[in-house]
């Protein structure tokens, strides 16, 4: 098979429609951090081979165990999905520590360093491949307030897609992302469910995005449509103003 998907943050309720929103002959390989039920369960409800791997993007130690395996037991992947992130949670500027914006930065920006790090060079010599990346509204206008360390880690994650879409343009390969507004998801579980809420109350469609607001533009960057498409970060907003 020589259309190997890579989904990180495969688990989440994103990953797992994601999962089974493809319809192409792949194997998927599904990267989780604690819980692979639902990837054990989804195996048979897809004509696709998937394979749960597990990872703790808070170690380089285990990110790089993870690539090993990855590598030498199912081959260098031609698509990468970045969704993986820590749970979302509101905390004003003073009340955050390093620590804080140290895990953000390991899990969101640190485990796609280097797995980019790892499989972009293969990838090149290949002349082929797709990098989608996950971010959020949060970069498209003034943020929330609260979400210093989130909002920090999203620009790093947006620059660093530019980045690479710039250096590997003449390689064939496509870096995008996609920034949706509030997804309402397990990701929102440590949010007082009044800001959700609010949130809702507040677009001009009384309501927050849903994941299956979020799939068809991730299904099309990872295409052979989006071909001519580089270096874009979509928007996903419903028409808020961000």
């Amino acid at each position: 098979m020589d259309n190997i998907i890579f989904i990180t943050g495969a688990s989440s309720d994103i990953g797992e429609t994601l999962i089974k929103s493809l319809t192409e002959d792949c194997i998927i390989i599904a990267h989780y951090n604690s819980n692979d039920k639902r990837l054990v369960e989804l195996q048979k409800e897809t004509k696709n081979k998937i394979v749960p791997i597990q990872a703790d993007f808070s170690s380089n130690e285990s990110i790089i165990e993870m690539l090993d395996k990855i590598e030498s037991e199912i081959g260098v992947p031609n698509k990468i999905i970045h969704l993986a992130a820590p749970k979302f949670e509101n905390l004003r500027f003073k009340d955050v520590n390093w620590n804080n914006f140290q895990n953000e930065i390991n899990v969101s920006l640190g485990s796609i360093t280097l797995i980019l790090n790892r499989f972009l060079p293969k990838m090149a010599l290949q002349k082929r491949g797709r990098v989608v990346t996950i971010l959020s509204s949060v970069v498209l206008g003034v943020p929330p307030k609260a979400l210093t360390q989130y909002t920090t880690v999203k620009y790093a994650l947006l620059g660093l897609m530019k980045a690479l879409a710039s250096e590997y343009a003449d390689k064939k390969i496509t870096v995008n992302c996609i920034s949706p507004s509030m997804v309402e998801t397990q990701f929102l579980s440590q949010i007082n469910e009044r800001i959700v809420e609010l949130a809702a109350e507040s677009h001009p469609l009384k309501r927050n995005a849903n994941v299956l607001d979020i799939i068809p533009s991730i299904l099309m960057l990872m295409s052979d449509d989006s071909a001519y498409i580089n270096g874009v970060n979509i928007p996903i907003t419903g028409g808020s103003n961000f």
